[in-house]
């Protein structure tokens, strides 16, 4: 089965969360270039095997994404207890991306 495209509201989502320094790297006290991570969760719709929603999206750095000792696919636990879970995080990146928006909206 082919993936579906994203539609221009998601492709816009991918691209602003793209654009985003890494998350951990940022708490840490450095600016990474990032990588787009989707979230699989079954409380919100999507686990293995399930393709994850295109909002459901955080920005990582390859070592935080899926390299590091320390990352969402390698080292989860340690990745939990240092920067808290994935939704944690989403929830703060949204609210990140909603005050952006509004700040530019002002000027």
């Amino acid at each position: 089965m082919a993936k579906k495209r994203p539609n221009k509201i998601e492709r816009e989502r991918l691209a602003t969360i793209g654009n985003m320094p890494c998350y951990a790297c940022f708490i840490d006290g450095r600016e990474m270039q990032s990588e787009v991570h989707h979230i699989r969760s079954l409380k919100r719709g999507s686990g293995m095997g399930l393709r994850p929603s295109h909002f459901d999206t955080i920005p990582l750095c390859s070592g935080h994404h899926r390299t590091n000792k320390i990352s969402v696919h390698l080292g989860k636990k340690e990745f939990e207890k240092r920067y808290g879970t994935e939704l944690e995080i989403l929830d703060k990146v949204n609210r990140e991306i909603e005050r952006c928006r509004e700040e530019a909206d002002i000027l």
